[in-house]
């Protein structure tokens, strides 16, 4: 584990200051902009993510922060990564990395499946399952990352629509398992975001729409929200605010479920 300093007076007064704080992913898109905002918010940082270079220039702008380098699609990697992060305790761990492809799924092989299976479903329950220790001597929380796609389905990513369901019912079994240990588990499900993980896919050949079958319904988002729209949904699960809150699947997808 590394520790990274920027300049001091950099961070403010927050709902988080001093809990330490678990964000996977975050050397881009939702991640990044999920640990900037804890960090806007006094919290002291582990990131976590595949890319060693985009984790140093996140924490080149979080002061103290530490960073962990892990692939989530390697089996037992993420439960090494989370136990490192759990050694010096930890408050809140949001769970943000994924995968997202699309394909017909004739054409998906069990290689496919089975990677993002790991990615998306798998390596978080690893690391819920190495930090619930820690979480439960801090009566902290977890946020997970579950999606549209695993409430209403989606074409031409098969795979990545049943992870997705897959998180949403481990989060509910965890926070059915753990409430009588003071923990809170809940999860954010983003409708379309305009992140790296969508943008550039190879079109889906005859697809009319390999990205999302629910438009967003909000003027002006239609090529989906910023990541940073959605942090706060991550905050507030996290926070003394949401301490009545566990279960939850936390929609954030522009009215695209709605109905």
């Amino acid at each position: 584990m590394r520790r990274l300093h920027a300049a001091k007076g950099d961070m403010s007064m927050g709902r988080f200051e001093s809990k330490r704080v678990l964000v996977t992913g975050a050397a881009a898109g939702i991640g990044r902009a999920v640990a900037t905002a804890f960090a806007a918010e006094g919290a002291r940082l582990v990131l976590a993510d595949i890319n060693e270079g985009g984790l140093a220039e996140v924490a080149a702008g979080i002061e103290g922060a530490e960073i962990l380098t892990y692939d989530a699609g390697k089996p037992g990697d993420s439960a090494r990564m989370g136990a490192e992060a759990a050694r010096d305790g930890l408050d809140v761990v949001a769970n943000v990395a994924g995968i997202y492809r699309r394909a017909h799924f004739t054409e998906t092989t069990p290689e496919d499946w089975a990677l993002i299976l790991q990615i998306n479903l798998t390596s978080i329950a690893e690391i819920c399952r190495v930090t619930l220790p820690a979480l439960i001597e801090s009566r902290g929380c977890l946020v997970n990352t579950a999606s549209t796609a695993g409430i209403g389905g989606i074409a031409y990513a098969a795979p990545y629509a049943s992870a997705k369901g897959g998180v949403i019912t481990l989060t509910k079994s965890l926070a059915s398992e753990f409430a009588h240990r003071g923990v809170r588990v809940n999860a954010v499900a983003p409708g379309r975001v305009a992140t790296g993980i969508a943008r550039g896919l190879p079109p889906v050949e005859g697809a009319k729409d390999g990205l999302s079958i629910h438009p967003v319904k909000l003027e002006g988002f239609e090529m989906g929200a910023p990541p940073e729209l959605l942090a706060g949904a991550y905050l507030w699960l996290a926070s003394p605010e949401a301490g009545f809150v566990t279960g939850e699947v936390q929609l954030v997808d522009g009215g695209a479920l709605s109905g």
